[in-house]
């Protein structure tokens, strides 16, 4: 007779670090990262630490993988806790929304004063424009403005340089 050898189960085969752990499941690393949080995904953490490196074994993500259409069926999550952090979320959003709202407001207020002052100044401006159009040269220069221009214009009428022509 035969002694049949006992069948020794196969040792856990690890996934190290969240690239491997996504490649094993398809999904992109923050997905992974998410299904941890959200869903409670079998990661291992050698460190004992909440963040850095992690470890996953194959086994139980093969079996988290299978339950997953039960949790989805049953919605196995803190409904309760997941409640109160949506209304809170929803109370500060609301919260957020009236200090925009109110913010908003006073710019347009603003934005609104600024632009009837500036229609009045460039109004103001026309009519200052039009009025010295109407005036003469002398009128709106001083005698010592007048001096300058004239100077000016002397050094401009100098004889003009001959050139000889090219050949």
């Amino acid at each position: 007779m035969k002694k049949r050898a006992l069948r020794t189960p196969d040792p856990p085969h690890f996934l190290s670090g969240w690239k491997e752990i996504a490649t094993f499941l398809g999904k992109g690393v923050r997905t992974v990262q998410r299904y941890e949080r959200e869903l409670r995904l079998p990661v291992r953490r050698p460190a004992g630490k909440s963040r850095g490196s992690v470890i996953a074994v194959v086994a139980e993500l093969e079996g988290w993988v299978k339950a997953s259409s039960i949790r989805e069926m049953f919605q196995l999550r803190n409904t309760q806790q997941d409640y109160r952090d949506s209304t809170q979320e929803l109370r500060s959003g609301v919260s957020e929304l009236a200090k925009l709202r109110e913010q908003m407001a006073m710019l347009r207020f603003e934005l609104r004063h600024s632009v009837t002052r500036l229609r009045d100044s460039v109004r103001l401006l026309r009519g200052e424009l039009d009025q010295r159009r109407s005036m003469h040269p002398s009128q709106i220069l001083s005698q010592d403005e007048h001096d300058l221009l004239d100077r000016a214009a002397a050094d401009v009428m100098v004889a003009p340089i001959r050139y000889p022509k090219a050949s």
